[in-house]
C-alpha cells in the first residue's frame, strides 16, 4: 500500500517526510475541519490533479507531471489527523519557476505569513512556455469562469429536483458527476487564486513604493462577491421580499461545516437562518447597516482609495495603477466565485449520498443516518454488502477523538497536534497581531465563536474565530468586527469583511486562543492590531 493509500485509509500520515514544512493555512479555510472517510477519499485525487493541471495551463508544469503520486510527500496536500494541511514546499517549487511571483510572495498571500528562513530561488527556466500559454489561459479565464458557474446553478436544481427517489446505480452516477464538475471547477479557481495572488502582490508593492500601503484595503473593497449576494437576500427573505424557497434555490447550499460533505445545508436545514431573521427585520433599508448601503459605501470607499493613489503618480503612471487595481479586485471576485462553485457541486453530491445512506439503512448495511460517510468512495462505489456496522463504528470514534484536536498553522515533518480543550489560554492584557485585512477601528465585546449556527451576537459584538466559511455571512451581518487566527488579504473572511465594510484583522495565529470570549477588546484594521483592554 503507497503512503498516499495509506492516508486515504487512516485519514493521517503517521510519517512523513521530517525536512517538509506544511500549514493549515489557506487549504484550511477551503476544508475546515476533520474530514470523513467518504468526504476524503471523493475529493483527494480531484484535488491533487486540479493543482497539476491548473499548473499544466499556465506552462508551469509539463503533462507528465498531472497524475496523482503515490507518496503523501509528493501531493500538494495531504491529511494529518484528519485535518487538512498544503505542502508549503511544492507551492514554494512552483513560485520559484513562475515570473510574477515568489516563494515569499507565495507564503504571505495564501498561508498569511512569511518564515524567517524563506529565501527566493527564482528560476527563468519555464518562463518562454509560460509566457507563450499563461497569457491567453489567463485571458479566457473570466469569462469561462462565469460561464461554468451559471450553468453549474443550473445544474444543481436540475440534480436536486427529484434525488429522493433515484436508485442505487442512479445516486453513483450523480455523484461521478458532480466529483468531475468539482474538479472542473477547482482548475479554474485554483488558477484565480495563483493570478489574484500575483495581481495583489504588485498592487501592495506599488503601493509600499509610495509609502501608501494603509490605501490596500480600500482599493480591494466593494469588487462584488457571491456572499454579498447572500447578505442582500438575506436582508430581503427578514423583510419578506423574497421566500424561503428563492432563498435556499440560490444560497441553500451554503450551511453548517459546508466545506465538509457531511456538513449539513441551509437547503436540508434552514433553521440557522430562520433564528437570524429577527435581527435583520431590526435593519431598515434606509439603515447603514442595510447590504445595500454597506455595499454602495464599500464602492465610495474603494473610489476615494483609486483617486488618492492616483494623485500620488504622475501621470505616465496613473493608468497602469488603475488597471492592476481593476484586475485585482475582478480577480477577487471570481475567488469568491469558484468557491461557491465548488460548494454548489457539494451540495448534489450530499443529496446523493444522503439518499444513498437511506438505500444502505434499508438494506441493513448501516443503521444510522450520517454512517455512509464513514465508508470509502471506492466502496460506496463498488457496492457495500453485508452488515458495516464495526468498521463504521471503528471510524466514527477515530472522527470525534479527532475533532478534540487541531494543527499548529505550520510545522515541519509531524505536528504536535493541540488538545482544543487544553490549548485555552486566556490573556488579561496584551496585544495581538496579525494582518490589517478590512480597515476601521472598533471596540467591543469578544465573541469567541467556533460553531455560527448556535451563536448569538449583540450590537457591537467583535467576532473572534479560527477561520470562516461563506456560510458566517449571517454573523458578519450583525458583527462589529471580525479576528480570525488563518489567512491573509486574500482569504475569504477579509474579502467579505472589505465588502461588508467591517473590521478586520486576521492571521492571528492563536487569537481565539488567547482571547477570551466576553473580554472587551480594540481591533485596528488598519493597524493589524487586537489589544485586550479587560
Amino acid at each position: 500500500m503507497s503512503s498516499r493509500q495509506n492516508v486515504e485509509t487512516t485519514l493521517d500520515n503517521a510519517t512523513i517526510d521530517p525536512n517538509l514544512t506544511w500549514t493549515t493555512g489557506n487549504v484550511a479555510e477551503a476544508f475546515p475541519g476533520v474530514f470523513s472517510t467518504l468526504g476524503f477519499t471523493f475529493l483527494n485525487e480531484p484535488v491533487e490533479l486540479a493543482f497539476r493541471t491548473m499548473f499544466l495551463r499556465l506552462g508551469v508544469f509539463t503533462s507528465n507531471q498531472v497524475y496523482v503520486p503515490e507518496r503523501a510527500e509528493d501531493m500538494f496536500w495531504t491529511l494529518f489527523a484528519g485535518r487538512a494541511a498544503a505542502n508549503i514546499d511544492k507551492f514554494r517549487e512552483v513560485a520559484n519557476i513562475t515570473p510574477g511571483t515568489s516563494a515569499t510572495a507565495i507564503e504571505q498571500q495564501l498561508f498569511g505569513y512569511v518564515r524567517q528562513e524563506t529565501v527566493d530561488e527564482n528560476s527563468v527556466r519555464r518562463y518562454p512556455i509560460i509566457l507563450a500559454k499563461a497569457p491567453r489561459a489567463v485571458a479566457r479565464l473570466p469569462k469561462q469562469h462565469d460561464a461554468e458557474f451559471a450553468e453549474v446553478r443550473l445544474w444543481r436544481l436540475a440534480q436536486l429536483d427529484g434525488i429522493d427517489e433515484l436508485d442505487y446505480a442512479q445516486c453513483l452516477a450523480v455523484l461521478a458527476d458532480a466529483r468531475a464538475r468539482f474538479q472542473s471547477i477547482m482548475i479554474k479557481h485554483l488558477v484565480v487564486a495563483f493570478v489574484s495572488s500575483g495581481l495583489t502582490d504588485r498592487l501592495a508593492d506599488t503601493l509600499a513604493a509610495l509609502d501608501l500601503s494603509h490605501l490596500g484595503p480600500g482599493l480591494l473593497s466593494g469588487v462584488g462577491s457571491e456572499e454579498n449576494d447572500v447578505a442582500h437576500d438575506l436582508w430581503a427573505l427578514a423583510h419578506d421580499r423574497i421566500t424561503l424557497h428563492e432563498f435556499t434555490d440560490r444560497h441553500g447550499y451554503h450551511g453548517s461545516d459546508e466545506g465538509q460533505l457531511s456538513g449539513v445545508s441551509w437547503r436540508e436545514d434552514p433553521t440557522p437562518v430562520l433564528n437570524r431573521l429577527d435581527d435583520y427585520r431590526s435593519i431598515t433599508a434606509d439603515s447603514p447597516r442595510a447590504p445595500h448601503n454597506r455595499s454602495l459605501v464599500q464602492t465610495r470607499a474603494r473610489q476615494r482609495a483609486l483617486a488618492e493613489l492616483e494623485s500620488a503618480l504622475p501621470r505616465h503612471r496613473r493608468l497602469a495603477a488603475v488597471l492592476i487595481t481593476r484586475l485585482a479586485c475582478r480577480w477577487l471576485a471570481l475567488r469568491e466565485q469558484g468557491k461557491a462553485g465548488y460548494l454548489l457541486t457539494f451540495d448534489v453530491a450530499r443529496g446523493a449520498i444522503r439518499r444513498l445512506n437511506s438505500l444502505l439503512i434499508a438494506d441493513g448495511v448501516i443503521d444510522r443516518a450520517d454512517d455512509i460517510f464513514h465508508l470509502s468512495y471506492d466502496e460506496v462505489r463498488a457496492g457495500v454488502t453485508g452488515s458495516r456496522h464495526a468498521q463504521v463504528d471503528h471510524r466514527r470514534a477515530r472522527y470525534y477523538e479527532r475533532r478534540a484536536c487541531r494543527l499548529p498553522r505550520s510545522w515541519t515533518g509531524l505536528p504536535t497536534l493541540i488538545e482544543v480543550g487544553a490549548s485555552r489560554a486566556p490573556e488579561s492584557t496584551g496585544v495581538v497581531t496579525g494582518v490589517a485585512a478590512s480597515s476601521g477601528v472598533v471596540e467591543g465585546r469578544a465573541r469567541v465563536v467556533r460553531d455560527p449556527s448556535t451563536t448569538e451576537l449583540d450590537e457591537g459584538d467583535i467576532i473572534v474565530c479560527e477561520t470562516t466559511d461563506p456560510s458566517w455571512v449571517s454573523l458578519f451581518l450583525l458583527a462589529a468586527g471580525v479576528v480570525t487566527d488563518h489567512g491573509g488579504m486574500l482569504s475569504h473572511g477579509p474579502i467579505v469583511a472589505r465588502e461588508l465594510g467591517v473590521p478586520c484583522v486576521c492571521g492571528t495565529d492563536n487569537g481565539s486562543y488567547r482571547i477570551s470570549d466576553g473580554q472587551r477588546i480594540r481591533l485596528n484594521g488598519d493597524l493589524g492590531t487586537v489589544t485586550i483592554l479587560e
